[in-house]
């Protein structure tokens, strides 16, 4: 009944009323569930399968330790569609590798997503050739595997861009890694954090010679502004949205920054930038929040100046700081600071970063310059020495040699162009960068010239230029040398890639974890993997336990009694192979009492013999179990689940014969027992019997036929999902009339469909609920008693002829 509107105002109120149809939706009938081992795979976590292509692509097809892809595959060639596959194994063991970072600090774990030894194949490969090169990295990885051609190749390969290793960032490593990689987990072992820095690009050159230092006054407020229009820039400090910093004073004015010692006035002019950023986070209500600015000191011997100072905006807390360009009076280029500038932003985490593979060398010494304040001594006034670079090659025999690119020319001619960032010999230092990119672009042109002898391409990555290997062996480190030793000494030389398991080289990674398949399972693990199954799948139908062929392994019928309990209990259905002993049909009938013993007899069936599959120029011997899983599939999608899945159309595909011909005699012992027969007959190899494991003729079971059996669980597991409405309704009249229309329009659309004996719905089923079925104690307990009867249908399994000849008749 519905409720009446409350009715405060004179007109039309509308009302929907419910009308009591819930309609039940018959469950699905023939997933499939396969528990086994395979080499690769998540372990312990049931996959989804609907191709035997996503099979092949999560649990490859190596039939060395056991069936379970021969299973999957028949399962598909027979019209299975939907499935679970959960691989189990005892003991196995996932591949690792500990990254270290440029200080050879450990930094991060790789641990191979699936454990085996496959997992050993595992590679990767660190670059920081992303937007902010001193916060950010990017991590390669893949598979190396043998292709087609006997040559090393990358499958399954993942590219991770822009990764961090701070934990509040989107980005952060260790949880993008485990939460999007197919490959690998991560985990962070929490390297120090630093204080991030902004490190401006152009030097400020001042001659120290002046009296009184005027010149470096002159030259600091000139760069900072001055009288001119540049006064202006963009920070973020500690991730906090930009703000903008004006510089108002007269950095020239010698009233508030007076005369006197460089030192005496580079204090001065810290604190007053140190002020300017500080009270605009303050106005735009970042409190908490500061930096310190540092003017330390630069290269020196720029000609016409001989010396200089940098400028550094650093957080005072774990924290990074960006600059950015003020869209009018900026100050932010001509002082090179921010990325998009040229300068060097590090990140508080920055340190944290696996090292990058290959060879790289950074022009700034960051490890070095916060505290020293100081830049490496690299040749100034547009001196040439930096000329050449030696890196391993391949001869004309194949052999690995030294191989010294260059010399090339690093002058100044073509000019920089204007505003390239770091220092040269003008009066505004300019051109490092350009003298790293010149030097990148004469490697790349000479390995364009041999690219299968010379295996480097050079990159720049912001104040770095790295020599990424295009070849050779994982391990492979190359004899880096260049024309000036001081770059050698700061360049970082390491591996081609890193290696998950044993055997990785070189100072920035601990030698990993080796990968191991483990020993066969036992039965404690086959129960995990029922637990696991019962947690992360909603529905399935059959279960499947493909055997495992490894030295030591449990045979399948040691695991049978388990498996049907847990099929019982989830509503499913075991679909059994013989024991390997099973070799003759009078095996077959003498031992299959012992296979019953602690089974839940009509939830499972056990099919004889097995059958056999072509694999390349050989047949291999299989269990029927998972192509029969396959025929249910089939059957139940074209006739119904209350159809037999036996019969002349329920043929075998993908498969060349049984290892076991039977007769009519022996089919005759077979089946009064509760043995299907699997027969080769012209149509085709047949499954030809329908018989549960509680089938036997002196059973007298009511669930002798497997159709009654799982005709049973379908309609159990429908009015199972399709009343969970009923739990907290009124306990009345009302509730059973609207469970009778519901169940009994269920029942009826299945009689419409054939799925019952009976010419009308009465002969077919009924749906009882009333005061009879529920009583008033039943009432006070919460409980309402549903009766559902239906009579099911049985196959036809003897088809009796009765011939006879019509004598000839006397008419009369």
């Amino acid at each position: 009944m519905a409720v009446q509107p409350t009715l405060t105002f004179p007109g039309v109120y509308v009302q929907e009323v419910p009308s009591g149809v819930r309609t039940i939706v018959g469950v699905s009938t023939s997933i499939c569930c396969f528990v086994g081992r395979t080499r690769s795979g998540p372990l312990l976590h049931p996959r989804r399968i609907q191709t035997f292509t996503d099979f092949l692509r999560i649990f490859g097809d190596d039939p060395s330790v056991g069936d379970l892809s021969r299973y999957v595959r028949l399962f598909f060639l027979n019209g299975g569609t939907d499935c679970y596959v959960t691989r189990i194994a005892s003991g196995a063991v996932a591949s690792s590798v500990t990254l270290h970072n440029e200080a050879k600090a450990p930094t991060l774990r790789l641990t191979a997503k699936d454990a085996g030894v496959l997992g050993d194949s595992l590679r990767a490969a660190v670059t920081y050739d992303t937007q902010f090169p001193e916060r950010t990295f990017n991590l390669e990885l893949f598979r190396s595997v043998i292709d087609s051609r006997g040559q090393r190749a990358k499958s399954d390969r993942e590219l991770f861009s822009n990764l961090s290793m701070d934990p509040t960032s989107a980005s952060y490593a260790a949880s993008v890694l485990t939460q999007k990689s197919k490959l690998v987990d991560a985990s962070d072992l929490g390297v120090a954090v630093s204080n991030g820095y902004s490190l401006a690009g152009i030097p400020i050159g001042f001659d120290s010679t002046t009296a009184n230092a005027a010149d470096f006054r002159a030259q600091v407020g000139a760069a900072l502004g001055g009288a001119s229009a540049n006064k202006a820039f963009r920070v973020s400090v500690d991730g906090n949205p930009f703000v903008t910093v004006t510089i108002s004073d007269d950095f020239t004015d010698t009233t508030a920054f007076p005369g006197g010692t460089q030192a005496v006035l580079t204090p001065l002019y810290e604190a007053a930038i140190a002020g300017r950023i500080n009270n605009a986070l303050a106005l735009a209500g970042i409190t908490g929040v500061t930096v310190d600015v540092f003017l330390g000191a630069g290269p020196s011997g720029i000609a016409p100046r001989d010396q200089s100072a940098v400028l550094r905006i650093q957080s005072k807390a774990n924290g990074d700081v960006l600059v950015q360009s003020a869209g009018t009076n900026d100050a932010a280029a001509p002082l090179g600071l921010g990325t998009e500038n040229g300068g060097v932003e590090v990140g508080a985490r920055a340190a944290a970063r696996p090292a990058p593979t290959g060879v790289t060398y950074q022009a700034y010494d960051l490890p070095r310059f916060p505290q020293a304040a100081e830049f490496l001594n690299l040749p100034q006034a547009g001196a040439t020495s930096i000329t050449s670079v030696t890196l391993d090659a391949f001869d004309t025999t194949g052999a690995l040699v030294a191989k010294t690119v260059g010399p090339f020319s690093l002058a100044d001619t073509p000019a920089p162009p204007a505003g390239t960032p770091m220092w040269d010999s003008a009066a505004r230092p300019t051109g490092v960068a350009a003298k790293l990119s010149r030097w990148r672009d004469a490697v790349n042109a000479f390995q364009a010239l041999d690219p299968a002898a010379f295996r480097w391409r050079a990159e720049l990555w912001g104040s770095r230029i790295a020599f990424v290997p295009t070849a050779g062996g994982d391990d492979d480190m190359p004899p880096f040398a260049t024309a000036a030793s001081d770059l050698a000494a700061s360049s970082t030389v390491n591996v081609r890639y890193y290696r998950l398991g044993a055997g990785g080289a070189g100072a920035f990674q601990s030698l990993g974890i080796a990968g191991g398949d483990g020993n066969p399972p036992t039965a404690a693990d086959y129960d995990a993997a029922y637990d696991r199954i019962d947690h992360d799948v909603d529905i399935f139908n059959l279960l499947v336990l493909p055997p495992e062929r490894s030295p030591g392994a449990l045979a399948p019928d040691k695991l049978y009694a388990a498996a049907s309990v847990f099929c019982q209990r989830r509503r499913a259905f075991l679909i059994m192979d013989p024991p390997d002993t099973w070799t003759a049909v009078q095996t077959a009938t003498s031992l299959v009492n012992a296979l019953r013993v602690g089974l839940v007899k009509d939830y499972s069936a056990v099919y004889f013999p097995r059958l056999t599959i072509p694999e390349g120029a050989l047949d291999a011997t299989v269990g029927a179990a998972g192509a029969v899983a396959g025929l249910y599939a089939r059957i139940d999608g074209t006739r119904g689940v209350w159809k037999a899945p036996a019969g002349t159309e329920a043929s075998f595909r993908g498969v060349s014969g049984v290892d076991v011909t039977l007769t009519d005699a022996e089919n005759g012992q077979l089946n009064p027992l509760g043995i299907n027969a699997l027969r080769v007959f012209p149509e085709g190899i047949v499954s030809w019997g329908a018989r549960t494991n509680d089938g036997a003729d002196i059973f007298a079971s009511e669930y002798k036929y497997i159709p009654v059996r799982r005709t049973a669980l379908f309609i159990e597991e429908s009015l199972y999902r399709g009343l969970k409405w009923v739990v907290f309704e009124p306990n009345d009249e009302a509730l059973w009339a609207q469970i009778r229309l519901n169940v009994g329009a269920f029942m009826n659309n299945l009689f419409r469909q054939g799925a019952f004996q009976g010419t009308t719905p009465r002969q077919a089923f009924f749906v009882k609920v009333d005061a009879e079925t529920t009583t008033q104690n039943d009432r006070n307990l919460g409980i309402v008693n549903v009766w559902v009867g239906f009579a099911p249908l049985k196959p036809a399994e003897f088809v009796v002829l009765y011939i006879q000849q019509i004598a000839g008749q006397i008419e009369t």
